[in-house]
């Protein structure tokens, strides 16, 4: 819950309250008089979500301070007050140690201080099923360099205090754009990470009712069958009572679905917000080789969270770590280079999306 908690800290001090978070991620906040109309709370306010004796509901709290939101995912560009001093780095040991190329190899060209584009979004999940579940999740675009942040949250807490409005901020559409299939993907990981409890406690509550249905129906029909044999010199009973015994399954089919209806997931995912923010980095430039091919890539090595990106897979745009390379030198994630289950072939999904076998195979004869 703690990050429910710093993004309700958060939210309430982006609208004008003093807030401050005690013991146990407890919040405490004086409202100003519009928000606390907005909330329907009074103008001191105490919310703990972590589990214990006077815990508040997440649920109830986040439809609440959802309405503290704009109807629109809005964009906010922020600074750095102070520069980040960018400490010496071993540049052949970080890449040693954190670039990790699976079928091939690279070389250092430069390396030089630098600034990044950062985007920062927050996006907001609902799960619908019997039950409703809310939440929040952070990811991280690096624009500059295709890659993604590895620890967005804690990247967004060790800058916050540092950061203000930038003036005169103009929205970068076009490379919000094109870095928002990236993060929206990473956003649906990590909200599947946060629900996978939900799913579990679905799926076992599915097969437990489940169970129960298929006994009951099961006894009706066992009745059904000695009803059948018994009535077997009557032929029109008999299949009086075959009619009814298709009839029940009927019934215990459409009662299954019911169930499946019930205790499936129905996820919606959103972005809330986005903080636009360019943030120090190493720029390291390296020569990717595989057989007698080349390419330039650059990697960032981020300050704050002291650790080289991952790059972003170019067919899935997931984390290409380790990283794999295809004929035409496109960076894949291990699922994205894999072998054909058909021919054993290894082939790249930002190439062609099957395997040639597979197209060869469908062609006319």
């Amino acid at each position: 819950m703690l990050e429910l908690t710093g993004w309700a800290r958060d939210l309430l001090v982006s609208r004008g309250a003093l807030v401050e978070t005690g013991p146990a991620g407890a919040v405490r906040a004086l409202l100003p008089p519009e928000v606390a109309a907005t909330l329907g709370a009074a103008e001191w306010l105490s919310l703990k979500f972590s589990p214990g004796l006077g815990a508040d509901d997440p649920g109830e709290w986040l439809d609440r301070l959802a309405h503290l939101l704009p109807p629109q995912a809005i964009v906010t560009g922020a600074r750095l007050r102070r520069l980040l001093p960018l400490p010496p780095l071993d540049v052949p040991a970080l890449l040693e140690r954190e670039l990790v190329i699976q079928n091939g190899i690279y070389r250092v060209v430069e390396d030089s201080p630098g600034r990044a584009s950062y985007f920062l979004f927050t996006f907001q999940y609902a799960v619908e099923s019997d039950e409703r579940s809310l939440g929040a999740v952070t990811v991280g675009v690096n624009s500059s360099a295709r890659s993604l942040v590895p620890q967005p949250e804690t990247l967004l807490r060790a800058v916050a205090a540092d950061l203000e409005q930038a003036p005169s901020f103009q929205l970068p559409a076009e490379a919000l754009t094109g870095v928002y299939p990236a993060a929206a993907r990473a956003a649906e990981i990590e909200a599947r990470k946060l629900i996978s409890g939900l799913e579990e406690t679905s799926r076992r509550r599915l097969a437990r009712d489940t169970e129960r249905v298929q006994a009951y129906y099961q006894a009706l029909l066992a009745q059904i069958e000695k009803r059948v044999a018994r009535r077997a010199a009557d032929p029109a009973a008999a299949e009086k009572e075959r009619s009814r015994a298709r009839a029940t399954e009927l019934d215990r089919d459409a009662k299954l679905e019911d169930l499946r209806r019930k205790y499936s997931l129905r996820v919606k995912l959103e972005p809330a917000a986005v903080l636009a923010v360019n943030l120090p980095v190493r720029h390291i430039a390296v020569r990717l080789v595989r057989k007698k091919e080349e390419r330039l890539r650059s990697f960032h090595w981020n300050a704050v969270l002291r650790l080289l990106e991952p790059a972003m897979c170019e067919h899935c745009l997931g984390k290409a770590h380790p990283l794999f390379l295809c004929e035409k030198m496109h960076c894949l994630c291990r699922e994205c280079w894999t072998s054909c289950p058909r021919c054993a072939r290894f082939f790249c999904r930002a190439c062609q999306p099957r395997c040639r076998c597979d197209a060869a195979q469908k062609a006319p004869q």
